[in-house]
């Protein structure tokens, strides 16, 4: 019989039968492991895909489920690639308390976003930029205040592009996420670069890109991710994008370091001068995919929340006059200062309350076991298991938050008056019972700088627009995974005030 040839025809189905084999036997194997903490969802090897699907759109109500069924227990979720232990308030301080070598934020994270191939290895090799979010990005939030609030105005005039007295209808995240880079960028890479058109565009799809490039390379077992990431990404061809931006600013920069050391007086404070400094990086191709993480990370949350933020405001204009008062009394006495952002308890209590009742994940305080480890109540969280907090479900928990499916904009100043501790409640704060910037060692460290953002777009729209909802209303939030994102539906229409003040 004569051989039959072997061409890359068959090679395609053979391997894709292979890894549909390996990834059920992975499937099997991890649910034996997990057998003793109970399961939500269909049941059975199958049906564990079948609720893996459904919570690619309504991992919420999935989550909710198991929340309430299991109260204060543990239970477990699947996604496409692995099973989810989901744990409960109580377990919160098994995860504070839990060390690195324990628990790791950084495992988890490498596994859903797989940094090493969407970014680029030095990334996850050497987090140098962390420290940057902890020490120069916070310390500095006074000195680049000015710069931020000048952005956010010019974008927002440039972006909405009203005429006088005119009602528009805007897609409310579209516009927001461009507003959010173009000013998140004055303090990453500084004027004119963070005006730049392609450097915007580049930035703002940058999120979706990512997760999405994650979420195929999580389908791939780790011994092929290298091959898979070349199809599966375009890393290579944002780094190359992004430099091209970036490389004349940065010979000019090295230039001037080189030539004025400690006497530049000029200096530029940005982040990208903060990494600069550090001396670990002079390459373009490094550094632009060093901003694109911090902006992948910036972004992502300030844009989020200040949609929803934004649709809730139109959807409640009630308290907008309030609101109003309390800045321009305020920005009165203070002005456009640091001090002033932090005396806005209106604000800050109806952007968290807007973080509250929305959300921005189903689950989250990601965790990877790097051993096995023993809970408080006494459940053994196997090695390799995937851990998350049921983060959503204890923000609309009752037992937690008095009426908690009412959107109270004035909740946490009410909470501020009645026990008496105002940092409790700050936007910033975080604790078993808020968990929208984490919680732990693994805390966002550039909350700070996201709270500023937030509480200057938010003022800026106050003073200088009016707000209401179009003929179609929509929700504020959908299901994206885990994660619960603005509606890329919602619009809202918006007009220029006609008695501005403070702008």
């Amino acid at each position: 019989m004569a051989d039959i040839p072997f061409t890359s025809n068959h090679l395609l189905p053979v391997t894709g039968t292979a890894l549909v084999v390996a990834l059920c036997v992975y499937r099997a194997s991890e649910f034996r492991k997990l057998n003793h903490i109970p399961s939500v969802g269909s049941p059975g090897l199958l049906g564990s895909y079948s609720t893996a699907f459904k919570s690619l759109t309504d991992s919420s109500k999935i989550v909710q489920e198991g929340y309430n069924k299991y109260k204060m227990g543990a239970f477990k979720v699947p996604n496409l690639g692995h099973w989810v232990v989901v744990l409960n308030r109580n377990h919160v301080n098994d995860i504070v308390s839990a060390s690195d070598k324990e628990l790791s934020f950084h495992a988890a994270i490498e596994d859903y976003v797989r940094p090493a191939y969407t970014f680029g290895p030095q990334i996850t090799h050497d987090a140098y930029h962390y420290s940057i979010m902890k020490s120069q990005l916070t310390h500095n939030l006074s000195a680049i205040l000015p710069d931020v609030a000048d952005e956010i105005a010019a974008a927002l005039d440039e972006i909405v592009d009203l005429t006088e007295k005119e009602w528009k209808c805007v897609p409310v995240l579209e516009t927001v996420e461009k507003v959010a880079c173009r000013a998140s960028n004055r303090a990453f890479v500084g004027y004119p670069l963070c005006r730049d058109s392609d450097w915007i565009e580049l930035n703002t799809q940058l999120t979706n890109a990512i997760i999405k490039e994650g979420l195929l390379l999580s389908l791939f077992p780790n011994f092929v991710m290298p091959l898979a990431a070349k199809f599966a990404t375009k890393t290579a061809n944002r780094v190359k994008r992004g430099a091209r931006h970036l490389a004349p600013i940065i010979t000019e920069r090295l230039k001037h370091m080189k030539e004025y050391g400690k006497q530049w007086n000029d200096k530029p404070d940005d982040f990208l001068q903060w990494c600069l400094d550090e001396g670990k990086e002079t390459s373009a191709d490094l550094l632009a995919a060093r901003m694109f993480a911090i902006n992948f990370a910036a972004i992502h949350t300030s844009s989020n929340t200040f949609a929803q933020a934004l649709y809730c405001l139109a959807a409640n204009p009630q308290y907008i006059q309030s609101l109003r008062e309390e800045v321009q009394t305020t920005l009165g006495k203070d002005g456009w200062t640091k001090e002033a952002l932090f005396k806005l308890r209106k604000v800050e209590s109806f952007l968290k309350e807007t973080q509250r009742f929305e959300g921005n994940a189903s689950l989250g305080v990601k965790r990877r076991a790097l051993k096995d480890i023993t809970l408080s109540d006494g459940t053994l969280i196997p090695k390799g298991t995937y851990l998350c907090v049921a983060s959503h479900a204890i923000h609309r928990d009752p037992h937690v938050y008095e009426d908690p499916d009412v959107f109270d904009p004035y909740r946490y100043t009410k909470l501020q008056d009645k026990q008496g501790d105002g940092s409790r409640h700050q936007l910033v704060a975080v604790s078993p019972e808020s968990l929208m910037f984490g919680i732990g060692k693994a805390v966002c460290p550039g909350r700070f700088f996201a709270a500023m953002m937030l509480k200057l777009m938010f003022v800026h729209i106050i003073l200088s627009y009016d707000l209401k909802l179009g003929d179609v209303s929509c929700p504020a939030s959908v299901c994206m995974g885990p994660a619960i994102v603005a509606n890329p539906s919602a619009d809202a229409m918006i007009r220029r005030r006609c008695d501005e003040q403070f702008c």
